[in-house]
């Protein structure tokens, strides 16, 4: 009897082992439907990801960025080119200063002459001429030029008529005579001259004895 206890017993165990073993492998089922599902749910991610959207903030982000660069790269070249037209500037501004010194001696000396009464010297005639012959070479030296005139068909871009006047000389719409120098520099024109301009040559007069003679045939 005692032998029949323990092998009804024993009976429980079996079916505890099968039970907990069932457990385990409902467990681990389990466990692969959760990682199956999390895989599941990461696709979306990765489909959401290569979306043309997606791509298209991606190529925005990078047109920006570049965009960005490109703006702060001309900002820097706006102020370097200034800061090189300024050194450019001061340094022309030198040389004509320094070319134009020679010259403010001359007048200088001229000035102390006429002050003295002295002006018909010869110390204040050379003074004269040298401001005169030395003036003009260093405005012709930086490519400042005298706009032609007389004997010039007559230009409005570089000459100012102020009158119109027969000529014996000069045809019509030629520039006849000249009341003040132009001049440019380079290809700007910085003063226009200031003209005459011929109307031809003059009419000639018909006698009044022979106007009436040609009323009378």
């Amino acid at each position: 009897m005692a032998q029949k206890k323990e092998k009804k017993q024993e009976i429980p165990l079996e079916e505890e082992v099968a039970e907990d073993e069932e457990a385990v492998e409902d467990a681990e089922v389990a466990k692969d439907e959760v990682n199956g599902e999390a895989n599941q749910s990461e696709e979306p991610k990765e489909k959401i990801e290569a979306t043309p959207l997606f791509l298209a903030r991606e190529e925005a982000e990078m047109y920006k960025d570049r965009l960005m660069r490109l703006a702060a790269e001309f900002e820097n070249y706006k102020k370097r080119r200034a800061r090189e037209f300024e050194t450019l500037v001061q340094s022309a501004s030198e040389d004509v200063i320094r070319d134009l010194l020679p010259i403010l001696d001359g007048v200088g000396r001229a000035l102390a002459h006429s002050e003295n009464g002295d002006t018909e010297s010869e110390g204040f005639q050379e003074g004269i001429k040298m401001i005169m012959e030395q003036f003009p070479r260093v405005l012709y030296n930086r490519n400042l030029k005298e706009i032609e005139t007389i004997g010039k068909p007559f230009d409005p871009t570089v000459h100012e008529a102020l009158m119109q006047m027969p000529s014996e000389i000069h045809d019509a719409g030629i520039v006849a005579d000249e009341i003040e120098k132009g001049y440019s520099l380079g290809d700007k024109v910085l003063r226009p001259a200031k003209v005459v301009v011929s109307q031809g040559k003059p009419a000639l007069e018909t006698p009044e004895g022979d106007e009436d003679a040609d009323k009378t045939q």
